[in-house]
């Protein structure tokens, strides 16, 4: 799947790119960056959750379905390099994160005027930028004009939920009544049903059936979904940031009060929590401290009891996927698989 994707995407940017140099010289920069950040990997994991959406309403192989699925990825480079500004972080898959590159860019071009902050605006425009090739992409589709529309419903709806999970995960950081409630809401809405759920669904609405397994796509879909940003919480505390492509430290110095953490300060002592606590949101966050706010989610049961709820979505998941049809029942169960693993 990963490598049909991959072709589209590299033809599809490399002809977006030249006629942003055709507008302007000055625009390669960015161009490339958009191309270089999509180009740098990712697990594809949206793309193919279209792709057996489709297949899961009994459809064929469509080679038509790729244009969808490319345009969620598309939309996934919009949103992560928003996200790097949003948390202030400074590599991406393992390269400059696109705010910082283009901070790089200003010193090297002799502009006038502050790199940084020409970084940020840039980044801004570049995620911008994604976001309308993505929309092209999925226009491109060489699919029934009713077929098209019932996707482009589903994509506007996921697009509406991601931003409303991304301003509800930054509120969330400076919500000291934040519950676990809110922590799994922000969970659906900016990761949950982003990656997993709404991609099957517009996958499905390519077909002609897909309304009929919609109820077992959002079970399934939404199960996953929450593994997978469990996953990404624990990750975000415990992980090798050579391999999950961010800084260890990164959510702890933005305060981001996620399951985790909210559990972590629910099941510590009085001293613990008030050292987890001290430790969320600071600016300049050193390793002896960031080593002990791990310390503590794992004295305190918090990692323990955040796996078992992630082995249960994910069991819940395997269970959903069993009413719908082969091959997509055997894909969706390993792509489950994957995306609580975190499998490349």
């Amino acid at each position: 799947m990963s490598g049909p994707i991959d072709r589209l995407l590299s033809d599809f940017l490399d002809t977006q790119v030249d006629e942003l140099v055709e507008l302007d010289p000055a625009l390669a920069t960015v161009g490339r960056e958009i191309a270089g950040l999509v180009a740098a990997g990712g697990k594809r994991l949206r793309p193919a959750f279209v792709y057996w959406g489709h297949r899961a309403t009994g459809a064929d192989h469509d080679h038509a379905v790729l244009h969808p699925a490319g345009a969620v990825e598309l939309l996934h480079t919009f949103a992560l390099i928003h996200d790097d500004v949003m948390d202030r972080s400074d590599e991406r898959r393992g390269r400059p994160a696109v705010h910082s590159a283009l901070t790089t860019a200003h010193a090297d071009e002799g502009l006038a005027g502050d790199p940084a902050w020409f970084g940020v605006g840039g980044a801004i425009l570049a995620g911008d930028l994604a976001f309308v090739w993505a929309d092209r992409l999925l226009d491109e589709a060489a699919v029934p004009v009713d077929a098209l529309e019932r996707a482009r419903r589903v994509f506007t709806q996921l697009r509406v939920e991601v931003m409303a999970g991304q301003y509800l995960d930054l509120r969330l950081a400076g919500d000291r009544g934040a519950d676990e409630e809110r922590a799994r809401r922000v969970a659906l809405l900016k990761s949950g049903r982003y990656t997993v759920t709404r991609p099957l669904q517009l996958g499905a609405a390519l077909g002609e059936e897909g309304s009929a397994i919609d109820d077992v796509l959002t079970s399934y879909g939404d199960a996953v979904g929450l593994a997978f940003q469990l996953r990404d919480d624990v990750l975000g505390l415990f992980g090798d940031p050579a391999e999950t492509g961010k800084g260890a430290t990164e959510d702890l110095r933005e305060g981001k009060r996620t399951l985790l953490v909210l559990r972590a300060l629910a099941f510590a002592g009085e001293a613990d929590r008030a050292t987890l606590e001290a430790t969320l949101g600071q600016d300049h966050l050193g390793e002896d401290d960031a080593d002990r706010a791990r310390q503590i989610v794992v004295d305190s049961g918090a990692l323990r009891s955040v796996e078992r709820l992630l082995s249960a979505q994910h069991e819940r998941a395997h269970e959903a996927a069993q009413a719908l049809p082969e091959p997509a029942r055997a894909a969706l169960v390993e792509l489950a698989d994957r995306a609580v693993a975190r499998i490349e």
